[in-house]
């Protein structure tokens, strides 16, 4: 009599996990979203709450490119949410105004309603939870007078939605002199070579030779630190006896435009 008592239980139990599975609600939405992917210096994906304004933003300069280049290209790393489909998904972009040098489209870049930049890139492919998308920009006169600034963020087309706050604006800067690295930031440079300026950033490239742009400052962050921490001590030393010649000349020491001594001081991590 236990027994069968123990085995209708065992069938009820079952009968009760059966119908809970069958309550359990089924993922269906169609809403499918889109965000920004953001990494740490290790290349890991970077959470959410820990991607800051400093990080979002990004820049360009033409400095790096050559005076013969008039047009240019930079990418972006989108993700999706919710259901992959086993055909192309149109995304759209649009620009935020912020009130202070707006970039200008078919002027400073490429417009978002471009057909051949729509039809070939601004799409989730296939089978497919991400991509990387283009935003061309150009080298207009007028960027002689100041940087301008792009920010822009995804519209909802009816595939895709924007994502997570946080993860859906990004702010690109557009420059025909020398910006700061996008990456700066984000490889911890101040922490090694001290606070940014532009004219410590034209001695890094001309006492180096190297670009000291984002490709070639996340390569160097991701490397051999041995070096990363010598390179520091070299451009200290090296800023000493430049200043030193400059003094002898009659000249004064290097500064940054607004009159700052330029300085491979780090950053305290306090």
């Amino acid at each position: 009599m236990k027994q069968l008592i123990n085995i209708l239980i065992g069938c009820l139990f079952l009968f009760g996990m059966s119908s809970c599975e069958k309550d359990l609600p089924v993922y269906e939405t169609p809403d499918c979203w889109l965000n920004f992917v953001y990494y740490n210096y290790d290349g890991s994906i970077l959470e959410t709450e820990k991607v800051t304004d400093e990080i979002r933003y990004a820049s360009y300069s033409f400095v790096y490119a050559g005076d013969e280049v008039e047009i240019d290209t930079v990418w972006f790393e989108i993700s999706t949410m919710g259901f992959v489909s086993d055909e192309d998904r149109p995304l759209e972009l649009e620009q935020i105004l912020t009130g202070k040098n707006d970039a200008k489209a078919d002027v400073h870049y490429v417009a978002f309603t471009n057909e051949e930049l729509k039809a070939k890139y601004y799409m989730i492919p296939a089978r497919k939870t991400g991509t990387k998308i283009p935003i061309v920009v150009k080298k207009d006169p007028s960027l002689n007078s100041g940087d301008v600034i792009l920010q822009f963020t995804f519209k909802d087309n009816g595939y895709f939605k924007p994502g997570y706050d946080g993860l859906t604006t990004r702010t690109l800067s557009i420059s025909s002199k020398l910006t700061k690295p996008s990456v700066w930031e984000e490889s911890y440079c101040d922490y090694t070579f001290g606070l940014y300026g532009p004219e410590k950033h034209r001695l890094m490239i001309e006492w180096t030779g190297e670009k000291w742009d984002d490709e070639y400052i996340k390569e160097l962050m991701d490397g051999d630190s041995a070096y990363v921490n010598y390179l520091a001590g070299w451009f200290a030393r090296k800023l000493e006896e430049e200043n030193a010649k400059r003094e002898e000349a009659g000249e004064e020491p290097y500064k940054e435009e607004d009159g700052t001594p330029v300085s491979f001081e780090p950053k305290s991590w306090s």
